[in-house]
């Protein structure tokens, strides 16, 4: 059978307009926010505009600082993201708000405390991870120490046998990282990811700024670094790439030895410090996101070599940290 071949007709089609792919960069959740002026400490601090006022106004009173030493930046408030609702767990994210309370379908069956409930045997961990040291934990009751900007009230003292100390720090490369974390009760989340809370009361995600004289702050005003603990969890995570993260984690051994390491986080993710973990982050440098609570008591002791002077601490050899250097 003979192929039937059609007639061909030119036609010029109508040009169908194309969707422009739109590359401008989505809008910065913070050019949203709020500004409230703090007059007892002289500063302004932004606010997530979908916090409820009474919120606002009752989290920045609580958990605003500004500290200074010699007309230098020690340490501020810049801003208050979110408010995470008691008995909620949290998602993480790289961008503001950073922390937001977990839909249902995003709740975990973990709590703050299950992660800390059963860490490993810290004896198991590589040679060079933690440093272990000598020390007496005295809380407020037995010993107070003039602790100028203490947040909590009076400081006890963590009177080491030492007159230096130098902490590991734990990167995101280092061998073993979730090992480490797993023998000192903390955990690293990533972007995204939902970090088990549970807290009986509300936690908020507070922006604060460390500036280059904050060692100096806690040497020449603030009578030493420190380290504490409380009932309520902490997640800590970077505000900004360039910023520096350092978490100091503590466990006690036996009486009169103590465990420490330092975790270096890194943007797009956060440490989650279950309650009642012995924990500073005064190493930090930079913005740095804490997500805390309105707490009126915590165990916060001083370090002092036996001479009692505040004692020399170094954490690590990296030039890049920019903290290298004893914080004499």
């Amino acid at each position: 059978m003979p192929a039937i071949t059609g007639a061909v007709r030119n036609e010029t089609l109508p040009v169908q307009p194309q969707a422009v792919q739109n590359t401008a960069k989505p809008a910065d959740l913070q050019e949203t926010y709020k500004e409230r002026h703090l007059g007892d400490l002289g500063i302004n601090v932004k606010y997530n505009p979908a916090i409820p006022e009474r919120q606002v106004d009752s989290s920045l009173a609580a958990v605003s600082v500004h500290r200074m030493v010699n007309d230098k930046l020690g340490m501020t408030t810049n801003a208050l993201h979110n408010v995470v609702e008691g008995g909620k767990d949290a998602v993480l994210s790289a961008k503001a708000p950073f922390l937001t309370s977990a839909s249902p379908a995003q709740e975990t069956a973990d709590t703050h405390k299950s992660v800390a409930a059963s860490p490993a045997d810290i004896a198991n961990l590589p040679d060079g991870s933690y440093l272990q040291t000598q020390g007496r934990w005295l809380d407020a009751s037995t010993v107070q120490v003039p602790a100028p900007g203490n947040v909590f009230g009076a400081s006890g003292l963590f009177a080491s046998a030492e007159t230096s100390l130098d902490i590991p720090l734990v990167t995101p490369i280092s061998p073993n990282r979730d090992d480490i974390a797993a023998a000192f009760g903390v955990k690293i989340f990533d972007e995204g990811q939902t970090v088990p809370l549970k807290f009986d009361g509300n936690l908020n995600a507070v922006e604060y700024e460390f500036g280059k004289a904050y060692p100096q702050y806690r040497l020449d005003v603030a009578n030493g670094f420190f380290i504490e603990t409380h009932d309520f969890p902490h997640v800590f995570m970077p505000a900004s790439e360039q910023s520096e993260i350092v978490i100091t984690v503590g466990t006690q051994l036996e009486e009169d030895q103590f465990a420490l390491t330092n975790f270096l986080v890194p943007h797009g993710s956060g440490i989650l410090v279950p309650g009642n973990t012995i924990h500073a982050d005064a190493f930090s440098s930079g913005s740095i996101i804490a997500l805390l609570t309105h707490c009126t008591e915590a165990d916060v002791v001083l370090m002092h070599q036996p001479d009692d002077s505040p004692l020399p601490i170094k954490i690590d050899t990296s030039e890049r940290l920019g903290l290298a250097e004893w914080h004499v």
